[in-house]
C-alpha cells in the first residue's frame, strides 16, 4: 500500500455552481464541515491536492479568492479535535480560530486548533499553502499540553519554521512512493515536529517549579505503568508520597487530567501495535487494561473517529 491523493481537484473557474460546488466538497474533505463562499472569479487554474500519512493529511493548496467558515451543528465531538498546521508560500490569507486572528503571509507558520461556530479563513486574493492535520489525541501522547493555543503565530526567522517547510515539501513530493513502514516513520516524524514546535514557542512543564519537576516524574510513572492496569489518582499519590491534590494541581498546570493523560498515553500504544502487529484485539485490549475488545472499540473510536479494525484495514503495515 502507497500514499495516494485522497482529493484532487483543478478548476478554470469558481462560479456558485459546478466548480464552486467542486471546491466547498474538496474543503470540506480536508477541513471539515465548512461553507464557502467564492469572492470572485479567477480566470487561472486552482488545485486542492491532500494525501494522507496514516492519520494524518497533508494539503497542496493553490486556492482562489474564497471565504470559509466552520459550521459544525451538531457534528462536534471534542474526543476528536484536530490541530491544523498551515504553512504559507504565498500569498495573503486571514484565519480565526478559537477566538484568535490570524495573518497567513509567505514563509509563515500558523497552528490551529479548537473549532467553533464561526471560525474559519479568507482569501481575499490567491493563496498557496500547505497544510498538516492532526489528531490532537497524538499530539497529546508526543507529550504536549493540553492547552494548546487556539492559534498560533510562527514568523519566518523561528529556526523550526524552515525546517517545517523543507520536511513538508520532502514529505509531498515523496510520499507517494512510499512504503508502509516508511510512512508509519514518516508520520510519527511529523508528530514529533509538530509537537516540538508547540512545545518550543509556548514552553513546557520542565523546570518551571517544583510542582513542574513532580508533573515531569508523575508522566514517567505512568507511562512505565500503563500495562499494569487501572491507574488512579490515589497511585500516582502514594507513588509519589504527596497528597491527591498535589497530584491534581501537577496536572493542571497544563490544563491535563489524570484521565486524558493516560486515555492519550494507552491510545497511542494501542495504535502502534495496531499499525506494526499482527496481534488480535482481544490480545491488544488485554494488554492495555481495556476490559474487552468492545471496550477498546469504543474509546478508540472516540479517540480515531474509525474502529480499530478499520484503522488497522487502512493504515496497518
Amino acid at each position: 500500500m502507497t500514499a495516494t491523493a485522497a482529493t484532487e481537484i483543478e478548476v478554470l473557474d469558481v462560479e456558485a455552481a459546478g466548480p464552486g460546488a467542486r471546491w466547498e466538497t474538496a474543503v470540506r474533505d480536508v477541513s471539515g464541515p465548512m461553507t464557502v463562499q467564492h469572492r470572485k472569479r479567477w480566470g487561472n487554474a486552482t488545485r486542492l491536492r491532500s494525501r494522507d500519512v496514516g492519520d494524518l493529511q497533508l494539503a497542496d493548496w493553490d486556492c482562489p479568492p474564497l471565504h470559509s467558515v466552520l459550521s459544525l451543528g451538531k457534528d462536534r465531538d471534542a474526543e476528536r479535535d484536530v490541530v491544523v498546521v498551515v504553512a504559507g508560500d504565498w500569498g495573503d490569507e486571514r484565519l480565526s480560530f478559537a477566538g484568535t486572528d490570524a495573518a497567513l503571509v509567505s514563509g509563515t507558520v500558523v497552528v490551529a486548533t479548537g473549532g467553533y461556530d464561526g471560525d474559519g479563513f479568507a482569501v481575499p486574493e490567491r493563496v498557496r499553502k500547505r497544510t498538516l492535520t492532526l489528531p490532537r489525541a497524538a499530539l497529546l501522547a508526543a507529550g504536549c499540553d493540553a492547552n494548546i493555543p487556539g492559534c498560533l503565530v510562527l514568523e519566518q526567522d523561528r529556526p523550526l519554521v524552515g525546517v517545517l517547510f523543507t520536511t513538508l515539501d520532502q514529505v509531498w513530493s515523496r510520499l507517494p512512493a512510499m512504503h508502509p513502514s516508511e510512512i508509519e516513520a514518516t508520520r510519527r516524524a511529523l508528530v514529533a515536529l509538530t509537537a516540538g514546535i508547540i512545545r518550543a514557542e509556548t514552553g513546557s512543564v520542565t523546570g518551571r517549579s517544583a510542582l513542574a519537576a513532580l508533573r515531569a516524574q508523575i508522566d514517567n510513572w505512568i507511562t512505565r505503568n500503563l500495562r499494569s492496569g487501572p491507574i488512579h489518582i490515589e497511585d500516582l499519590a502514594a507513588a509519589h508520597n504527596v497528597s491527591t491534590r498535589t497530584i491534581h494541581r501537577a496536572f493542571s498546570l497544563t490544563g491535563d487530567t489524570m484521565t486524558a493523560v493516560v486515555r492519550a498515553r494507552r491510545m497511542a500504544a494501542v495504535r502502534e501495535e495496531l499499525v506494526n502487529s499482527n496481534m488480535t484485539i482481544a490480545t491488544i485490549a488485554h494488554r492495555w487494561c481495556y476490559y474487552d475488545p468492545s471496550h477498546l472499540r469504543r474509546e478508540f473510536h472516540r479517540c480515531f473517529g474509525v474502529s480499530p479494525s478499520e484503522y488497522r484495514e487502512s493504515h496497518g503495515c
